[in-house]
């Protein structure tokens, strides 16, 4: 996963856990990727001022993590749903075709859990 990527997911799980000027400047940052300077100059402060908001809150969202570590688990779960559909893919010639509906059923519900984060 590269880091962007990780930041935004990082932002998903624990945005919230920000202040409202945090999270708005957070997103111009990573998800419009916005620059600083244009930042400061939307909220009428200094570009230093953008940089400490957005690295704090980036520290904040990783400290969430290290406690609660919510990320970590889907990643893990991601790795587990991936190698279930690789298994099943492979066992998918074998099946009889009586039993076809229900395999393709099985494949798409647990396609399903990874899409959805396991809600």
């Amino acid at each position: 996963m590269d880091k962007i990527t990780k930041i935004n997911l990082l932002f998903d799980y624990y945005g919230d856990f920000l202040t409202e000027k945090q999270k708005e400047i957070f997103e111009l940052y990573y998800c419009y990727d916005l620059s600083f300077g244009e930042i400061a100059e939307q909220y009428g402060i200094t570009r230093q001022g953008v940089y400490d908001i957005v690295h704090r809150s980036l520290r904040t969202l990783k400290d969430y993590e290290k406690k609660l570590g919510m990320l970590r688990k889907y990643e893990k779960l991601e790795k587990k749903v991936k190698n279930v559909l690789n298994l099943l893919s492979e066992l998918r010639s074998g099946v009889k075709s009586s039993y076809s509906d229900k395999f393709y059923m099985i494949c798409d519900e647990v396609a399903s859990i990874l899409k959805e984060g396991g809600d």
